[in-house]
């Protein structure tokens, strides 16, 4: 009689086995469900913490939408949810960086520098998710305010690195005004750069990029711009008039001065105006 152990053992092992396998794959099919249901979860939660945070935002109500991005940083990764922790973090940067006009300036500019430059460094599919361009102004801004309280040419430095990023993405051709504002962003710095160290060649570049500036803005097209360059282009004269010709740059500085008032009135811009005016009398008591 033949003896069918050896077959059965083998045909019974080989079913244990498939069954087996058969088990891990529904288990792993069971588990991959459960991830990514929660993982849907969890994404629709971040969608509504981030629309919500957004209404916060251009509400005003600055603190509260900053609780509701550090919240959303608190449970979610770069890996996992790459467009969602750019978009926090770079509005994270604009939160911190208006908060910083009113309360804990050094800090709350550092965190926005910190907050721009971890939006920057994540890659996205998703490449318009953000204005790079606009990050990296908002970067060499916070970088100018910082230079105001420590560490001054350093962070100025920084500024510029920063504004000229900015500007291989917005070049004058395609982008006239946007380049506009940073050529006079990079002016304003390069007179503050003047006050620590190489006066004369600093503000020659200050004059430099103002003057490419104003050959965008005019007072017809774009009056306000046009006003914001004569201000600053009065402050370069008169920086310039303390190294030499006083009276005649102090004039130039005081014409500028002029220029803006034309467009910066009283009635309709009463703090710039009252700013320019404070400028004017200094060029006028030098």
């Amino acid at each position: 009689m033949r003896n069918n152990n050896g077959q059965d053992w083998k045909k019974y092992s080989w079913m244990a086995l498939v069954g087996v396998i058969l088990l891990l794959f529904l288990f792993g099919v069971y588990q991959a469900r459960n991830e990514y249901n929660e993982y849907e979860k969890l994404r629709n939660q971040v969608d509504l913490s981030l629309a919500k945070a957004i209404n916060l935002q251009n509400a005003g109500s600055f603190l509260e939408a900053r609780g509701e991005y550090e919240g959303i940083l608190n449970n979610i990764s770069s890996n996992r949810f790459p467009d969602e922790y750019v978009l926090t973090q770079n509005n994270l940067g604009y939160i911190y960086q208006n908060l910083a006009q009113v309360q804990d300036n050094e800090a709350n500019l550092k965190k926005a520098i910190n907050a721009y430059h971890k939006s920057l460094g994540i890659s996205t599919g998703d490449y318009n998710l953000i204005d790079r361009a606009q990050t990296y102004n908002d970067i060499g801004d916070a970088y100018r305010d910082l230079a105001g309280l420590t560490n001054k040419q350093e962070n100025l430095e920084k500024a510029i690195n920063a504004y000229q990023e900015t500007l291989k993405m917005r070049p004058v051709d395609t982008y006239p005004i946007e380049s506009a504002t940073i050529q006079n962003n990079l002016g304003v710095v390069f007179r503050m750069m003047a006050e620590v160290k190489d006066p004369e060649p600093n503000l020659k570049k200050a004059f430099d990029y103002h003057y490419q500036a104003l050959r965008i803005y005019n007072d017809e097209k774009y009056p306000a711009g046009y006003a914001t360059v004569q201000n600053d282009l009065g402050n370069a004269f008169r920086s310039l008039a303390e190294i030499k010709d006083k009276e005649s740059n102090l004039e130039n500085a005081i014409e500028a001065y002029n220029e803006a008032l034309v467009i910066f009135t009283e009635e309709k811009y009463p703090a710039k105006y009252q700013t320019i005016m404070l400028n004017l009398e200094m060029a006028r008591t030098s």
